[in-house]
């Protein structure tokens, strides 16, 4: 029995872990969208900061897409690139309106960014940069969750051993009979008077 509850103990948390790790996967694929431009909202220059992840200096999963669409014209030149701390580029593209605007992915490190954007009069811009910050965690992750689950279950093992060596007393319980009615026992009553034995109620008449 108890080796039963052993194996189904240990299959818990292997199932336990299994989950939490696909949990944290799915959380690390997640990614958060930065707007750079927008058709209400254009500028030539648009820095972005890219923050560390728990102080982590791994670099960020990222994915810049750009849409050049024609409001006014039939063809314009269009470019854009991104740069860091505004020295060394990290990708540049230049083309024209018909041309199939590349979608740039990558990794970028912690810092400031400038994505900058040259149109012709005429063409809105659409862009969006999307981060996968916890990505850049993601094998720390797997490694940090994995233990504390191992420890945790080998606490739990520890106190389960812990307590088994615990002895059990068992206080025996005593049945006390009671009777409902119980004799009473009554002291014999001192008389103060004393039976003659001389005496007889028939006595000689008085003359």
């Amino acid at each position: 029995m108890d080796g039963r509850r052993s194996i189904q103990n240990t299959l818990l948390w292997v199932a336990a872990l299994v989950l939490i790790n696909a949990l944290w996967l799915n959380v690390a694929n997640q990614s958060a969208p930065n707007e750079i431009n927008s058709p209400n909202q254009f500028q030539t220059y648009r820095e972005v900061e890219i923050s560390s992840v728990f102080g982590s200096s791994s670099a960020i999963p990222a994915e810049l897409n750009t849409l050049f669409e024609s409001t006014s014209v039939d063809d314009a030149n269009v470019s854009f690139s991104i740069k860091k701390n505004n020295q060394s580029t990290v990708f540049s593209w230049t083309g024209s309106l018909n041309e199939t605007v590349p979608v740039w992915s990558g990794e970028l490190a912690p810092g400031t960014y400038t994505v900058e954007t040259v149109v012709e009069e005429g063409v809105n811009v659409q862009q969006r940069l999307d981060l996968k910050p916890f990505a850049a965690i993601q094998t720390v992750g797997h490694a940090v969750l994995t233990l504390l689950l191992v420890a945790l279950a080998w606490g739990e093992q520890g106190v389960r051993a812990l307590y088994a060596r615990i002895p059990r007393t068992e206080a025996a319980a005593s049945t006390v009979e009671k009777t409902p009615f119980k004799a009473k026992k009554f002291a014999p009553e001192d008389d103060s008077s004393t039976w003659d034995e001389t005496d007889s109620p028939w006595r000689d008449p008085v003359r």
